[in-house]
């Protein structure tokens, strides 16, 4: 009777480990690995997880989506604009209104980056994604004024956040988290620019470089609003671990007199003002340091006191410079080898030798799989700028346009009119760069297990 006993409760236990084994232990989703790796934090040069696991951050940009840039996007006004433009004019014309100027932003957004871009994203083998925002996209940017009116700037001392500021963050990093990609949170745009471009949303003081340097109260009320948008931020986030780092401000440089950015003490006294508020309330994440341009424009972390920090650069190798890539890469490494944080390089374009000298052979293709490569040789977390182009041929997207489409006019068009035009930016529209893609993916297969 034992005997027979024990051989059924043998039968039993069998059984119950083959059903764990077929429903239980199946492939483990991208979204519970985050979860189990907690946040992640800076570990000398590498990025490591709560359990000490080495993660590589090897991933893209999600430019143009929360901050337009008129070279990457559906929207052609013939000239440069910044996103606050967009939306005065908008709200301004007679026959839309605030109310309809948030409406077409939310059908570009709602289209220019879907869930199946994240999915095209991992499928690649890439482990996170860049978020560029701006403030534009949290407080509330303009407001009727009765005197004029007309919508105006909201004065920078009155912005408040929106009511569904957290919105479109909120659904990325819950996509990225889906799909096991670790989400950059950038902000691209503080309040009153940190550089006047375009891709901070506010070209008002593009020679000045913008006002968030300003020695003056304007330039102080700047501060201390990107400030408190960056608690309200990591109050929101500190809990999270599919946020892989706090990316303080997106090419931050005050302009000498011929128009040269350059990040100088200045900029880093300020770095250590926000990394101090985010560290009261989030003492866990990793924050990010942009430089214009070079190692040398970066404090030793050790001269602020500085920890879990990492440093970010962006390289551009502009045909027109005439600097071979051998030796713009070279002084580029000459430079960051001797930082012992992580060294992060956000942002990226390639462009081969042959387009900058009749001597040289090397193409595109070439010339990217050369910096890829060194990439991950050196160990540098990378982000290509950008995922997606409004081109048919662009080494700016990893996705180009199938055919030319209509871009939008937002000065002109009628309500429909734009609509469709940035309903068209859907990457359904879209196709694979075959050979962009090819020259980064096979660099890819270190994030696989």
């Amino acid at each position: 009777m034992k005997k027979r006993i024990f051989i059924i409760l043998a039968v039993v236990l069998l059984l119950s480990t083959l059903t764990i084994g077929l429903f239980g232990c199946g492939p483990e989703k991208a979204s519970d690995k985050i979860e189990r790796g907690g946040i992640l934090r800076a570990d000398g040069k590498n990025f490591v997880n709560s359990n000490g696991d080495l993660v590589s951050l090897a991933g893209t940009n999600l430019g143009g989506w929360l901050v337009q840039e008129s070279y990457l996007v559906p929207t052609d006004v013939k000239e440069e604009f910044g996103q606050i433009d967009m939306l005065l004019e908008l709200a301004n014309r007679p026959d839309f209104g605030k109310e309809k100027a948030y409406q077409l932003v939310d059908v570009y957004e709602d289209n220019w980056v879907t869930e199946a871009d994240f999915k095209f994203i991992a499928d690649l083998g890439m482990t996170c994604v860049r978020l560029p925002f701006s403030y534009l996209n949290l407080y509330d940017p303009i407001s009727f004024d009765e005197a004029t009116g007309k919508y105006v700037r909201t004065p920078y001392s009155e912005l408040a956040l929106r009511q569904n500021a957290f919105e479109r963050l909120d659904w990325a990093i819950a996509m990225g988290k889906k799909y096991g990609l670790y989400v950059i949170l950038d902000m691209h745009g503080a309040v009153g620019s940190q550089n006047g471009n375009d891709h901070s949303g506010d070209i008002s003081l593009h020679n000045e470089g913008g006002c968030l340097w300003e020695q003056s109260e304007r330039g102080e009320i700047c501060r201390e609003k990107t400030k408190e948008l960056w608690v309200e931020i990591a109050k929101r986030y500190k809990s999270e671990p599919a946020v892989a780092f706090y990316d303080l401000l997106n090419e931050p440089g005050v302009k000498d007199q011929n128009g040269n950015q350059k990040t100088t003490k200045q900029v880093w006294d300020y770095f250590d003002e926000l990394l101090k508020a985010i560290r009261a309330v989030d003492p866990d994440h990793v924050i990010c340091m942009e430089s214009c341009w070079e190692a040398g424009d970066l404090p030793a972390a050790d001269e602020y006191g500085w920890t879990n920090v990492a440093y970010q650069y962006h390289h551009y190798n502009w045909t027109d410079s005439r600097v071979l890539n051998k030796t713009y890469y070279g002084l580029k490494q000459l430079g960051l080898d001797s930082l012992d944080v992580p060294v992060f390089i956000g942002e990226f374009n390639v462009w081969g030798d042959a387009g900058r000298t009749s001597t040289s052979t090397q193409t595109d293709e070439d010339a990217w799989k050369y910096v890829i490569q060194l990439y991950c040789s050196e160990g540098w977390h990378f982000t290509t700028w950008n995922f997606k182009c409004a081109s048919t041929n662009s080494s700016w997207g990893l996705l180009n346009l199938k055919e030319d489409i209509r871009q939008a006019n937002f000065k002109t068009d009628s309500f429909k009119q734009i609509a469709e035009a940035w309903r068209a930016g859907n990457s359904s529209n879209y196709k694979e760069n075959e050979w962009l893609v090819a020259c980064v993916k096979p660099y890819l297969t270190f994030n696989e297990e």
